[in-house]
């Protein structure tokens, strides 16, 4: 809230967005007239954000690094561990995408926020992102491991800071990034 406290208007893309209200980092954005893109594997999600969020795009696919067909994992409908990793569950078959490829055809050319939370793929779908075009200004992305050494040697952490981005704050397994070139705004943003 506070990052964005000025900033009346954007678009967020919420990739594994999980449902429109409970648990969504977009969803106070929502209600401040932002606009965005909602990814989910799960039909019953997206079919929630098509009733409570009608003028977001709300996409029934997969993220990851390649355009084609997958499978997931359903543990139930809707529900925060559904995941491109196989284990136990429904094996259902969805459309899968690159993040580009997605934002490309809704003409999209900016994102203000992006969030990832996709269970483990998270590295598949920030390793096919433009940086350079879309330049998100915040990004929030799931690390499932509470160890810092581990997120500082991972291959997310060596992405992201090869695409000149730079952790801010981890708060429990979500790590959050801004451009280098934002840093400096960080603490007047912040402050209280």
């Amino acid at each position: 809230e506070k990052f964005f406290k000025k900033r009346p208007k954007g678009f967020y893309v919420d990739v594994g967005c999980y449902h429109p209200i409970k648990s969504s980092l977009t969803y106070n954005l929502y209600k401040k007239n932002w606009k965005g893109l909602n990814i989910d594997l799960s039909a019953v999600s997206i079919d929630l954000f098509k009733f409570s969020r009608p003028n977001d795009f709300n996409i029934q696919a997969a993220i990851t690094d390649f355009d084609g067909k997958t499978f997931y994992y359903e543990n139930s409908p809707i529900n925060q561990q559904n995941s491109l990793e196989e284990k136990d569950g429904n094996r259902i078959e969805v459309n899968a995408y690159k993040l580009n490829t997605l934002l490309e055809r809704y003409n999209i050319d900016s994102i203000d926020y992006l969030n990832i939370d996709v269970e483990g793929n998270e590295y598949k779908v920030i390793s096919s992102i433009n940086f350079k075009k879309y330049n998100p200004k915040l990004i929030s992305l799931e690390f499932n491991n509470y160890k810092i050494e581990e997120l500082l040697n991972s291959e997310i952490h060596k992405c992201m800071k090869k695409n000149d981005y730079q952790l801010i704050s981890k708060f429990g397994v979500t790590c959050f990034y801004v451009n280098e070139k934002d840093v400096n705004l960080i603490n007047k943003i912040m402050s209280l």
